[in-house]
């Protein structure tokens, strides 16, 4: 399974302190996977410290987490509770009229009935091909991801860091193929005590094996710079 291999050299190649986690939509759980009840943002916490949690409407105990995810709709009651809990309780949003247009406004809607099993795993010990990787890192190693991400197309990215962490780590990536930058919600943040210098990179399938492939071609992996002898003379005579 190459994905654990990618995991493994991630972890090493960037010194992460937390290894890379991936997010797979099925309908065939793996064996083992844990179904303790818990939000998306602490699941995410979990498997990325070798943990495989499987998330169903059932065990996902954040009702904007299930809905964000695909996992359930949201009833009437369900919504109102949300909207109070984001606007007096949360104080994430002013009103609902702004819960509102950034539901209606986002570019991606939540892919409902895609599965009825998300599961997060340590992409080094994932039986399910990833659908994308999530990966807890400083700024500096988002810096190289992102450029790793780049370095084969050179094609400008599409990044929205809005709402809730599991919308933008998991649904906005998943839905657009696009690569996500994230710092997560500051509710997320507090409740899963994530370090302050930690942020979030997401990467759909085929760019985590894009950036595979420039691993050690790029010098944002392990490929040594080298500077071509005639900018060195144009340098000089600068």
């Amino acid at each position: 399974m190459e994905w654990q291999a990618w995991g493994k050299a991630l972890r090493e190649v960037l010194e992460l302190e937390r290894g890379p986690v991936a997010v797979t939509y099925t309908d065939h759980p793996p064996q083992g996977a844990r179904q303790d009840k818990c939000r998306v943002c602490g699941a995410l916490g979990q498997a990325a410290a070798g943990i495989t949690i499987d998330l169903t409407a059932k065990n996902s105990a954040c009702p904007g987490g299930s809905l964000y995810l695909g996992l359930a709709g949201q009833e009437p009651e369900r919504a109102r509770a949300l909207r109070e809990f984001l606007v007096e309780g949360e104080k994430l949003f002013s009103c609902p009229a702004a819960i509102h247009r950034a539901g209606a406004m986002a570019k991606v809607k939540p892919p409902l009935g895609l599965a009825e099993h998300v599961i997060l795993a340590p992409l080094e010990q994932a039986e399910l091909c990833p659908d994308l990787a999530v990966i807890a890192c400083n700024p500096w190693q988002a810096a190289r991801l992102v450029n790793l991400a780049h370095y084969e197309t050179g094609l400008p990215m599409e990044c929205d860091p809005t709402g809730s962490l599991c919308r933008a780590v998991i649904t906005y990536p998943l839905v657009t193929g696009q690569v996500n930058v994230s710092f997560g919600d500051v509710t997320a943040r507090r409740m899963e005590h994530i370090p302050e210098h930690e942020l979030f990179v997401s990467l759909p399938y085929q760019h985590l094996r894009s950036v595979m492939a420039s691993l050690h071609r790029s010098s944002a992996g392990t490929a040594p710079t080298h500077l071509p002898a005639a900018l060195r003379r144009l340098m000089q005579e600068e």
